[in-house]
């Protein structure tokens, strides 16, 4: 009773106004979903708040890509006992955060970033105004069967109606470049349905040439994945008509649905597969 009362006097100490407030981030978020931590404590402190990210094993190659970030993370030894704690803050497009938060962001992270500035530089030597850019997430989402049910999409109908969208809307489809965690597969599986010519990304040294490479198109076809969100989120800070299709959804809830309120509304999306329409 007494480590009850304690901890709740704590918390309303805590929530005193002005207080530092640090974002507890879990240690399996990883990727694209850290950004979202960093991007809410970047927008916080342009409100002028003391906002931070508890920083984890997980993003020092972030760390290390873009040092900027180093600005809104906390060491856990450097949490003060009478700061904020916030838990599991969500990453919904439009009520976590806004439009112009989101670019305010991204324009601060790339030009704080010279040398990712580089890769996308040389990421444009191959992906021009004509490239459609292809993201395919396969890896965990397939080989484990939990996260398969969750968020396993029929990529090759999803690229299929993707290239007939772009199409429609005016876009260049016949010059197609492949980012992929596994791209054997998509030699194996996606080639047939693909217009014109296609290509992998060259000289890939890791995840961040590939981030790149999105961060490059104009025209993008997304993974329900949030690297690849990120992707169109950064491509659109360089160039105002970018373009994106988002898959029918981002993940599959059972016994309610689906999850697409991390999409932008400016990206178009594929349908919905016939047998989750009705779903609640």
């Amino acid at each position: 009773m007494f480590r009850i009362n304690l901890n709740r006097a704590l918390d309303l100490i805590r929530a005193r106004p002005g207080s530092p407030e640090v974002q507890f981030t879990p240690e399996a978020v990883r990727g694209g979903n850290i950004l979202y931590y960093w991007q809410w404590a970047f927008a916080g402190r342009a409100l002028g708040m003391r906002r931070s990210v508890l920083e984890t094993d997980q993003m020092a190659r972030w760390l290390q890509e873009f040092p900027a970030l180093k600005q809104l993370t906390v060491p856990r030894a450097d949490i003060g006992l009478l700061d904020q704690r916030t838990f599991a803050t969500r990453h919904h497009f439009g009520t976590s955060f806004t439009s112009a938060e989101n670019l305010a962001f991204s324009l601060w992270l790339l030009q704080q970033t010279p040398s990712f500035g580089s890769r996308v530089a040389s990421a444009r030597e191959f992906v021009t105004a004509q490239t459609c850019v292809l993201n395919v997430r396969r890896g965990d989402y397939y080989s484990v069967p939990e996260f398969r049910a969750e968020f396993g999409i029929d990529v090759r109908s999803h690229v299929s109606e993707a290239i007939r969208i772009l199409k429609d809307l005016g876009r260049w489809t016949e010059q197609i470049l492949i980012v992929s965690d596994d791209p054997d597969w998509c030699r194996e599986n996606l080639l047939d349905v693909l217009p014109g010519d296609t290509q992998f990304v060259p000289r890939r040294m890791d995840m961040f040439d590939d981030l790149a490479a999105l961060a490059a198109a104009r025209t993008l076809i997304l993974a329900n994945s949030t690297f690849s969100y990120w992707g169109s989120f950064f491509a659109n800070a360089l160039q105002p008509d970018h373009m994106a299709v988002a898959p029918p959804f981002h993940q599959r809830l059972k016994g309610s649905g689906v999850v697409t309120d991390l999409f932008d509304p400016e990206w178009s999306r594929t349908s919905l597969p016939r047998e989750q329409r009705d779903a609640p």
